[in-house]
């Protein structure tokens, strides 16, 4: 088959189908919502060179800089003239691939007319690990359970049965891990059976010719646009609220630089490394630094090995952003999820209209209720709820969407199954995003109580990670361009405020109820049209005292008042 310009994208647009089909069978395998409706995944496909051609497009979405990253690890260990068919590679190394222990890699080398073609690899956050369960309060990695170094799940299609009766015996929902891992393994099949598919069919002996066509028009496509931008150096810095329990609070400095058709962001000045579980390995800070700046100049070429050759991350060993083993990793979106808002505030001197307002859910939230029932069985369930999204340039906020993971809110009703809960609430928070000609989405607030289902001990152990970013705090979530900022959120149990991060024991009738904020706004309030503002009012979004307060807008009975609203903008 000649490969013109015309093949080479339907067949581009092939592997990310065959990715796409191989993340849906990982999501009809699995046991838990972590993948079924959290989507925390990847699935990807390598050439032979472990360039990354594709990555699922129903997936987290910074995996882009991490997935190659793990592709090339594995075969320093394992170098790829010494695997054959039936091979099947392993870790949850945090520094040789998702940051943390709770994510496993699995990945498989493909072959074609008894030549090795390239690699499929499938990442997905599990549920356990072992160690603490799921708190900020870990002081190093030892506590936060079970590590897999790299190695052979399958050699030659053999399992390993040690690796399995390892990890069953380490962590507290054998089923529900092991079952995740094993829909892993499908999805790597599938992608499998649907690369060597296209090949039989096209006639390619390999993807040699492809891989370098499809990661050097995406390659193009990245630097055409940054060569257009302003050059120089321009400057961003977020400082974090105080940590749990330790109280310590990060800096992050980001310097942003453009030269010729050169992005390189520099984290020189970022405080060091924390004796709490906040902790980014590399990996981590080049995937979610990468992804924003691709996100903002060229977001519409699929993601691929190609998109991070024209971004440079330089971080300093021993910082936050850049911690050493044995720090503790466990939730490294407490950093990595805010890098995309400082790269921004640099990216927005250079390039205001590119850029969001702040995320009212980033970090991501994430509840896990553990205990046990009275026959002895565990159970453990995990929640997620995202704050809104920020304003663009073009179109208001989405409301209850988590920027930038990528990720889905899990159904109340799921977690209502999986663990004693009901929730008692779950709905929007007027007045709660932040002002703009095109204002941020709507955060949330939600409640849950504890039932006395079969409890054993009458107790929940519940944790809670929020964003830190509360209503008045130092650390807002902020607007655009002149825009407004969100509103942010709390943490309440039993209607007293509670510090997140931590585990706390839930008995019967207690009431865990916790708000995340709205997005920032972007751009002047006082040029959104009255009419947006008016509609917002009547569904309950804006206040009609915000309404006057923020976008000089006058609602009487229900009505736009035109004359007065000109004159409370002062026309």
């Amino acid at each position: 088959m000649r490969l013109d310009a015309v093949s080479v994208q339907v067949l581009w647009n092939r592997l990310v189908a065959i990715v796409d089909e191989a993340a849906q069978g990982l999501i009809r395998t699995a046991y838990t919502p972590s993948v079924k409706e959290y989507h925390d995944f990847c699935c990807a496909v390598f050439d032979a060179r472990a360039d990354m051609l594709a990555h699922s497009t129903v997936t987290t979405a910074g995996f882009l800089g991490i997935v190659p990253e793990v592709m090339r690890n594995f075969l320093k260990v394992f170098p790829a003239e010494t695997l054959q068919p039936g091979d099947v590679i392993i870790t949850n190394d945090p520094w040789a691939a998702s940051g943390h222990l709770i994510d496993i890699s699995v990945a498989s080398p493909i072959f074609h007319r008894d030549k090795l073609v390239g690699f499929t690899l499938c990442i997905v956050h599990h549920l356990d690990m072992g160690g603490r369960m799921s708190t900020l309060e870990s002081k190093d990695m030892y506590e936060e359970g079970l590590k897999i170094p790299i190695m052979k799940l399958y050699e030659a299609g053999k399992l390993n049965e040690a690796i399995f009766a390892f990890i069953r015996a380490n962590i507290r929902v054998p089923e529900k891990v092991l079952g995740d891992l094993r829909a892993q393994l499908v999805a790597n099949n599938v992608c499998t059976r649907g690369l060597t598919a296209m090949l039989a069919e096209t006639g390619l002996e390999d993807l040699g010719e492809l891989g370098a066509e499809i990661t050097a028009r995406s390659e193009r496509s990245l630097r055409a646009k940054i060569a257009k931008l302003p050059k120089g150096t321009w400057r961003s810095e977020t400082l974090l609220p105080p940590l749990p329990v330790t109280g310590e609070q990060i800096l992050i400095k980001v310097a942003l630089t453009i030269a010729d058709d050169q992005v390189t962001i520099d984290f020189a000045g970022t405080s060091g490394e924390v004796r709490a579980a906040v902790n980014c390995t590399l990996n981590m800070t080049r995937s979610y630094s990468a992804y924003p700046i691709k996100l903002a100049l060229d977001p519409d070429v699929p993601n691929n090995d190609g998109c991070m050759r024209a971004i440079t991350i330089l971080a300093p060993e021993g910082t936050a952003v850049n911690s050493r083993p044995p720090a503790s990793t466990w939730g490294r979106t407490m950093i990595s999820h805010l890098l995309p808002e400082v790269i921004y505030g640099a990216l927005e001197q250079v390039l205001p209209e590119a850029v969001l307002g702040g995320n009212g859910g980033c970090p991501a939230n994430e509840m896990y209720l553990h205990g046990r029932w009275r026959d002895g069985r565990s159970f453990l369930a995990i929640s997620q709820h995202s704050g809104g999204f920020g304003g663009s340039v073009r179109q208001d906020g989405w409301p209850t969407l988590c920027f930038p993971n990528n990720t889905a809110n899990i159904p109340m009703e799921v977690t209502e199954r999986e663990a004693p809960i009901v929730y008692r609430r779950k709905e929007f928070v007027t007045d709660s995003a932040g002002p703009g000609q095109f204002r941020g989405g709507l955060g949330q607030e939600v409640e849950f109580e504890v039932l006395n289902a079969d409890l054993a001990g009458g107790y929940v152990e519940s944790s809670v990670r929020l964003n830190g970013r509360s209503e008045g705090g130092s650390f807002p979530i902020g607007g655009r361009a002149g825009g407004g900022a969100g509103r942010g959120g709390g943490l309440w149990v039993n209607g007293q405020p509670a510090e997140h991060g931590i585990y706390r024991r839930l008995h019967a009738g207690d009431r865990l109820r916790f708000t995340l904020g709205g997005g920032g706004g972007y751009g002047d309030p006082f040029a959104r049209d009255p009419a947006a503002v008016l509609a917002d009012v009547r569904e309950g979004k804006v206040s009609v005292a915000a309404a006057l307060r923020d976008y000089g807008v006058v609602v009487t009975g229900g009505a736009l008042d035109l004359a007065a609203t000109r004159r409370a903008r002062g026309g």
